[in-house]
């Protein structure tokens, strides 16, 4: 991989996770990354611009507000520039279909979402057991994401609630059938404390969601239970929030009986640097699989928004603070 020269807006919101990641890239001389101090849009478009032209980067990695991605976002790939957001998903489906439009009309694109907890470690040894059909049928599925509020950056759904999210997709694909439920703390559905859904697959799978903000002992699991044992996703290697070591705990069923259940630990924090490293090896070869792709991003935020839009009581609260 030839070194590559990053541009990184909004780096005084780089989660630790990335900045270590970029570090590490960058002395290993496998790139060369800066700050780019930029304005919010327009202008801080004229300055990527004026950066590009004097054949300063190769690529952007955005880390800045949520609500201005899809300005940026579709701005890099109406120029043809590489594009990585550590954010998994954008603000609205709105902007997410802009930008799948404009990366539909600017190929080839290199477009990335951080959905990074499918890339970590434990991750990946789970779904490599999911698919090695030794488990028997997927049938249930529990995932929780809590911690205070203060060791979240944004709203907690459209953070690593919508890493987990997109985990639970990676082992029982998109949900057909959601309902969710929202606390009263915010006039925003996705500020609420604490987000409950109850999701299905048209396979009949049943799957349930809680992410919270008043979670004392902070909290990142999956639970996996198949017709021949079950698989447990437990904590998360992260720098940021405090969830513990990454465990798999896993067991099959062997003539009706329940095997001795295994733990296997995991302690290196990986995520990002899994991400970002697909990202510049997808820009030396295009036919390396494409990490955080769009589709990824639209069918987690879609179901998010299902989960938000189920709650019944949102609606004349809303229409309450609007008038």
């Amino acid at each position: 991989m030839s070194k590559m020269r990053i541009a990184v807006i909004g780096s005084d919101q780089l989660d630790p996770d990335h900045h270590s990641a970029l570090n590490a890239l960058s002395e290993a001389d496998q790139i060369s990354a800066f700050a780019l101090d930029t304005p919010p849009p327009p202008e801080g478009l004229e300055t990527v611009t004026q950066a590009v032209q004097q054949d300063q980067i190769d690529a952007i990695v955005y880390a800045g507000d949520l609500a201005d991605l899809r300005t940026w976002a579709c701005f890099a790939l109406q120029q043809g520039w590489p594009f990585y957001t550590t954010h998994p998903v954008p603000l609205t489906i709105e902007d997410t279909v802009e930008i799948r439009r404009q990366e539909q009309m600017a190929r080839p694109a290199h477009l990335q979402f951080a959905l990074t907890s499918r890339l970590h470690d434990a991750a990946q040894a789970a779904l490599l057991k999911a698919q090695s059909g030794e488990y028997g049928e997927l049938l249930t599925m529990r995932a929780v994401c809590g911690a205070t509020k203060d060791e979240f950056l944004t709203a907690p759904i459209l953070s690593l609630g919508a890493n987990l999210l997109d985990l639970m997709h990676a082992f029982a694909g998109p949900f057909q059938d959601v309902s969710g439920f929202s606390d009263l703390s915010s006039a925003a559905p996705a500020d609420a404390a604490n987000i409950f859904a109850t999701l299905r697959t048209h396979a009949g799978l049943v799957a349930s969601l809680h992410v919270s903000t008043t979670q004392w002992r902070p909290t990142y699991r999956l639970e996996l239970g198949f017709e021949g044992g079950y698989l447990w996703l437990e904590g998360l290697n992260t720098q940021q929030q405090s969830f513990g070591h990454e465990v798999l705990v896993y067991a099959r069923s062997d003539g009706g009986a329940v095997r001795h259940e295994t733990v296997d630990r995991f302690e290196q924090s990986d995520g990002a640097a899994a991400a970002l490293q697909g990202f510049f090896a997808r820009l030396e070869d295009p036919a390396r699989p494409n990490l955080g792709t769009s589709l990824q991003a639209f069918d987690t935020l879609n179901t998010i928004q299902r989960i938000l839009a189920a709650d019944h009581v949102f609606e004349p609260i809303e229409e309450r603070h609007a008038s």
